[in-house]
């Protein structure tokens, strides 16, 4: 029992270095002067729900408010799951692209291949 948390510390320590980057994007790319809300996504705001930054300042709002150290497997394999989603989307980019977004996908999908079944 003593390897599976040992592992699951490893894989955890991992994903939250993993997020690191999609953080660091999403705070780049994110406009929030003129957010009335104070950059906190509110699913039941209209304004919320229908802003161009939507789908990343949920993001954002879920992953900067609580410890990334504190937060359970799942809950990272989740923030994981979102990151490479909206990161997808947003760069439409060839396959022999070597920018360091794409290279982050690539490491991602790697590691959610090899370890997250």
């Amino acid at each position: 029992m003593a390897t599976l948390t040992n592992k699951t510390r490893t894989i955890t320590g991992y994903i939250a270095d993993l997020l690191e980057y999609p953080r660091w994007v999403l705070e780049r790319d994110v406009d929030f002067s003129s957010c009335r809300y104070g950059s906190h996504y509110n699913a039941f705001i209209e304004e919320c729900t229908e802003c161009q930054f939507g789908t990343a300042c949920r993001w954002l709002d879920q992953h900067r408010s609580r410890s990334l150290e504190d937060a359970s497997l799942e809950q990272l394999t989740d923030a994981l799951e979102a990151a490479v989603e909206y990161l997808r989307a947003t760069n439409r980019h060839k396959k022999t692209c070597y920018c360091k977004t794409c290279r982050w996908l690539r490491d991602a999908r790697h590691f959610k291949r090899s370890h997250l079944k």
